[in-house]
Order: C-alpha cells, then structure tokens, then sequence
C-alpha cells in the first residue's frame, strides 16, 4: 500500500486552516516551486516553508532535492561527490530542513510537535499550492530501494484533486493526515478550478507506530550524514569552467523567451 491514514494524530482541522491563513498566508507571496523553469513539474506548484534549512520561509523550495544522500550525478557528474553541484544549485539534504520558521505558530506548531513527540522527525515541512489546472510529471522522489516518505494533511482540496500512484487516485479529504511514500511513480494532480492547499512534511517512522512506513535506519547516523555532507558542499570551491557547465545545464531547464 502506497498510502496510510494516521488517525493517531489528533487536530482541529478548523483551528488549523485558520492559523495558516493568519500566520501563513500573510507571510507574503508564495515560492513557485522553480517558476523559471519550462518543465510543467514546477510552475504549478509552490508555498511557504514551516520548517527549513535556513529558518526562513522562502527556503525549501529548491528545483533538484535529495533525502537521504542520493548521488547527484546522474545529472551533475563531478570527482568530489558531488559537493560542487550540490552547492551550485542551492540542494540541502532531508533532515537539514528542521529549523522553525515564521509561520510556526498556533495550531501548525502543535500538529507538528505532535508529530516530533511521536518519533517522525518532520523536515521541509510547508504550507504547499497546487495551482488550479495544475499537475506534475509522473515522477519518483527517490530511489525505490530508498526510503522517502512525505505526511500530507489536506487543508483546502475537493476530490478533483488526487495523489495517482499505483494504479489508484487518492483523494486526501480535509481532516484527515495520510502517510505516502514518494519513492514510487506517482503524479499530483489538480483538475478543479481552485488552488489546493496541503501541509507536506518529509517524515521517518522511526517507532514504526504505522503498518506500512516503519523506519529500519538509524535517524540519528542519518542526521550526522547530512551534518558532513553540509561541510563539505560548503567549502566547495566552483572553477569559472565548472560554473559555465552547470549554468548550462540549469539553462536547459529555463523557459526560454518566445520569438
């Protein structure tokens, strides 16, 4: 099953819409997700961090992720892990994204503790839009064999908005908190005429509280990883001619002007 309700975490699905649009959405202008890029994965979709890397709101919402450290050579090839790449396009592992931010207030910072209290260790958690129209590629987060789990708690939706994946259109209903994995195919999609809102969170069940999502790694080895792999993209040193090689493949991307 690629999916999981987590009817252990209680919330006031009220309280909460109410606090995002008090503490959220006054925040200013949401981040499109890459609104400079042609690829239509990434001009529909955006919003507002809760948890990021650097504390603030607009952070969190870079073009290329990765999670558990997954090689970045399958696009940026380099003889140093990477680290150059990684730098050059602003890419920070999974458990980097912990740091509150402005709109952690209120009912958002309680459901998200809860969730902390219960050994998920949330990350790159954000109030997200799906653009009216909008959907995704079909695409994969991860590696298969890599564990990526996202928690998605519906805050604005109907059901012409839907998770597919594995044959099936999963439409997240306001009240409730599911469980997904996002190291299989999958594909957003919003078919309806108003923006859908969602929290997202990167999440490990590290007390394996849920059937499906239980986490065989050790989080705390995990987080030390990225700690060193921070150290590392950080005192990278990017040559003029590695600088013009990754703008060009960062142009490949761009959505060129129209003639």
């Amino acid at each position: 099953m690629f999916y999981e309700e987590l009817d252990f975490i209680k919330f006031d699905h009220a309280k909460l819409v109410e606090d995002v649009k008090k503490h959220v959405f006054t925040l200013g202008q949401q981040v499109i997700q890459g609104e400079e890029y042609e690829t239509p994965q990434y001009n529909g979709f955006g919003g507002w961090s809760l948890l990021s890397r650097t504390g603030e709101w607009q952070d969190g919402f870079a073009f290329f992720q990765s999670s558990e450290g997954i090689a970045m050579e399958t696009y940026f090839p380099t003889d140093d892990n990477n680290y150059k790449s990684l730098q050059f396009f602003n890419i920070a592992m999974s458990t980097e994204y912990c740091n509150p931010t402005e709109g952690y207030q209120g009912e958002i910072a309680r459901v998200l503790d809860q969730i902390r209290d219960l050994g998920f260790y949330p990350s790159r958690a954000r109030v997200t839009c799906l653009k009216a129209g909008s959907k995704s590629l079909v695409h994969t987060d991860a590696y298969e064999n890599e564990y990526m789990a996202r928690i998605h708690i519906p805050l604005i939706t109907n059901p012409k908005c839907v998770f597919k994946c594995d044959g099936t259109d999963l439409y997240m209903e306001p009240g409730k908190i599911y469980m997904v994995w996002v190291n299989l195919w999958h594909q957003i999609r919003n078919d309806s005429d108003e923006d859908r809102y969602h929290i997202i969170m990167d999440a490990y069940d590290t007390r394996k509280i849920t059937k499906n999502f239980g986490y065989e790694g050790n989080i705390e080895e995990l987080i030390e990883f990225h700690k060193r792999v921070r150290k590392e993209i950080d005192a990278a040193v990017i040559t003029p001619e590695e600088l013009d090689r990754f703008e060009s493949v960062r142009q490949t991307f761009v959505t060129k002007p129209k003639k």
